[in-house]
């Protein structure tokens, strides 16, 4: 992650967040505490937080928009231990995730249980941001259902993939930056553009982890590698491969062959074969630069800071993983 030495206070607000995520996590059961603190256990990289705090100092001034980092942080959590169990997910954030310790409906449970802590144990909910956040968050929950309407179809385009993008990924991101805005004291052209900052972020953090999908890069991401291929989330870099003249109707019989439990040895180095003579991989990278750059754009409407950078230091962090990628 990047560095905060010159932002001092940021270690005591991370913790401070981490300080009201316990203490909204608190229940009275003891199994639910069991997966509560199973959960706090990986807090992951808090990437959300973050970008509430910085943006919450983009213009300055001296608030406090931890207990707003923490909210946010809890609704995203609640969706990840949603999406493990409708995954099926061993793993998350470097441990057995909640489905696989303590089984679905436990898991089920447990993510309901924070979305209900956030909305009942906060005082923070006449905050105009607060209502905002449902919103996108229903927007959240329509992008993951147009992905599962769109599975093992070969024929989605970049616009619906794009669209889907947008809705499960980059809302939360959205929501994450908006609010820190609003506490930061941002005009609303301002909270704006922090806003569409976090749409083309979501945009390049998505497509980022979308090739990461293809290519392993060391021995345990070979273990994954065309998950999502396989289980027929067909991403871009597989969309604008479909769509080749030479290599499409090839890498879609593919596509076809797994949905019905038909493959042959070899079957993901033919894969990634396909999409890379087809420019899939190179389009995909292409697309992010472009993200990155209008993301950019939209922190101009800022003066320079520390905050500010530190934000654009976030998304190239994130640019510089891609540009590492064997990808020609």
């Amino acid at each position: 992650m990047i560095s905060f030495e010159e932002i001092p206070e940021m270690d005591a607000e991370l913790e401070k967040v981490n300080k009201h995520i316990e203490r909204l996590c608190k229940s009275n059961s003891e199994s639910m505490q069991k997966m509560m603190d199973w959960v706090l256990n990986a807090r992951g990289k808090q990437i959300r937080p973050i970008m509430t705090l910085l943006c919450s100092k983009l213009k300055g001034k001296k608030v406090d928009a931890t207990e707003v980092a923490a909210i946010i942080e809890m609704c995203h959590t609640a969706s990840l231990i949603h999406d493990d169990v409708i995954d099926r997910a061993d793993q998350r954030r470097g441990q057995l995730s909640v489905y696989k310790k303590f089984g679905p409906a436990m898991a089920v449970y447990a993510g309901d249980f924070m979305i209900f802590a956030t909305l009942g144990r906060t005082n923070l909910r006449l905050k105009p941001w607060y209502r905002d956040m449902f919103a996108k968050l229903e927007i959240m929950s329509d992008g993951e259902v147009r992905q599962f309407d769109n599975q093992f179809n070969t024929n989605i385009t970049e616009e619906m993939c794009i669209e889907n993008i947008i809705g499960k990924t980059s809302a939360m991101f959205s929501i994450a930056c908006g609010a820190g805005a609003y506490e930061g004291r941002c005009t609303r052209r301002e909270k704006a553009a922090v806003e569409k900052f976090a749409e083309y972020f979501g945009l390049l953090f998505q497509l980022r982890d979308d090739l990461m999908d293809f290519i392993a890069t060391d021995e345990e991401s070979k273990k994954t590698i065309h998950n999502d291929f396989w289980t027929g989330y067909y991403t871009l870099p597989a969309i604008h491969t479909f769509n080749h003249p030479d290599y499409g109707e090839e890498l879609k019989k593919i596509a076809v062959d797994l949905k019905n439990g038909v493959h042959e040895d070899g079957i993901d180095d033919r894969i990634t074969e396909l999409i890379r003579k087809a420019g899939g991989f190179v389009y995909s990278r292409d697309l992010i630069e472009s993200y990155r750059d209008k993301a950019i754009e939209c922190l101009d409407i800022f003066q320079e800071s520390v905050a500010k950078s530190k934000l654009i230091e976030l998304m190239d962090m994130l640019w510089d993983s891609v540009n590492a990628l064997p990808l020609c």
